[in-house]
């Protein structure tokens, strides 16, 4: 536990900072040990509004209760398979020490209600600092990281003294994490420092003695933070820390713009020939349609998939931003009615045959082939809108 004393400029207070493993059971412990000997006015945890509702109603929010359908519908599959990974990596070490994550927060919160003593939520909310995250990440940086996730470590090899051992030396994984990835370390770890220090700085305004729980890898950025923030060499923005930028693809849309400018040629081109623009209308719709059906059926997608594939594809190649594979893959989805379960599994096939068995690697691979073969029939037609 490191102990803090700050001016705010309103008053002086003492802030004790206990670094935890969300999975270690004398993370609990000591948690019960300082609120006990320190008295504190108040208590700061290191969560959001989601997660400690989740905490108190004890809802698995890491891989139950998930509407993938809305998931993939919405567009944030990439959100979803990255906050699924890493809680699935958590509760995997809790199930191994036989813990909830959280339950030193957990306990945290109960004491603080028993005590009757105020609670303060200081963490930024987890969605936004995965969009964030995801948002900034250049694609290199997402391969390396997803390797590293995919190869992972044997959780097997983890023991209570481990544990420990991580919490004694947070700051030198927190290195590591910004070795592996600037961008993760950057959204993760300095901005939620930042974000946790202006609100922990704010709330000790009348405050005397304040205790704030948080993971261990964030305890030297906190103080490093509060110290800058009393000397008044920073000010931190949470607004500016809570942004999320929706960029546009350009790339995409200047492609559609193209694609659709060089069929409309061709059709100019053929207004005067009705009945080759009929044939060309109908080939158009048969190959593209049985071309995107067959990556389907490569994949070894649902029936309903392929004949999914093969009326949306014609339509759907006119409008790339849209994607044959999207609306493919939507169906695939509902057809195998895809699994917390399957989700956890794609990240921990050893074997290419159970990881083409898994569920939603198929439902991918549909969404993919589908898209494949779509954009072979257009590009195939391309020269022929052109008149070569």
């Amino acid at each position: 536990m490191y102990h803090i004393t700050i001016n705010n400029g309103n008053n002086s207070c003492d802030i004790y900072i206990l670094g935890t493993a969300h999975v270690s059971e004398d993370s609990i412990r000591k948690v019960e040990e300082v609120i006990n000997e320190i008295d504190p006015d108040l208590i700061a945890v290191e969560l959001d509004s989601e997660r400690f509702l989740a905490l108190i109603n004890e809802e698995d929010n890491n891989l139950k209760n998930v509407n993938i359908w809305k998931v993939l519908k919405s567009g944030d599959i990439g959100l979803f398979l990255f906050h699924t990974i890493l809680a699935s990596f958590q509760k995997e070490i809790g199930e191994k020490f036989n813990i909830k994550p959280g339950s030193e927060m957990k306990r945290a919160v109960e004491l603080a209600k028993l005590y009757k003593k105020p609670l303060y939520l200081i963490d930024r909310p987890i969605d936004i600092t995965l969009r964030r995250a995801l948002g900034s990440m250049p694609l290199k940086e997402k391969l390396k990281l997803f390797y590293q996730l995919f190869e992972g470590g044997d959780i097997k090899e983890l023991d209570k003294k481990s544990i420990r051992e991580m919490i004694n030396n947070a700051q030198e994984l927190v290195e590591i994490l910004k070795d592996l990835s600037p961008t993760l370390y950057r959204v993760f770890v300095d901005e939620r420092d930042k974000y946790m220090a202006k609100n922990i700085f704010d709330t000790s305004i009348g405050r005397k003695k304040i205790l704030v729980v948080v993971g261990a890898g964030h305890v030297k950025g906190i103080v490093d933070y509060l110290k800058k923030l009393e000397r008044g060499e920073i000010e931190i923005d949470l607004n500016e820390l809570t942004e999320v930028k929706r960029g546009r693809n350009y790339l995409k849309i200047a492609f559609s713009v193209v694609l659709i400018g060089i069929i409309l040629y061709g059709i100019f081109s053929l207004s005067s020939n009705l009945e080759m623009l009929k044939k060309l209308t109908i080939d158009w719709i048969l190959i593209n349609g049985t071309l995107s059906a067959l990556g389907v059926i490569l994949a070894r997608g649902k029936l309903p998939s392929v004949i999914s594939a093969f009326l949306v594809a014609p339509i759907t190649s006119l409008i790339p931003v849209i994607g044959a594979g999207y609306i493919v893959g939507l169906v695939e989805l509902k057809c195998r009615g895809i699994t917390p379960e399957d989700i956890h599994h794609l990240f921990k096939c050893d074997r290419l045959r159970e990881l083409m068995d898994n569920n939603l690697m198929r439902v991918l691979m549909v969404a993919a082939f589908s898209s494949l073969g779509s954009a072979i029939g257009t590009f195939y037609f391309i020269p022929k809108f052109l008149g070569l």
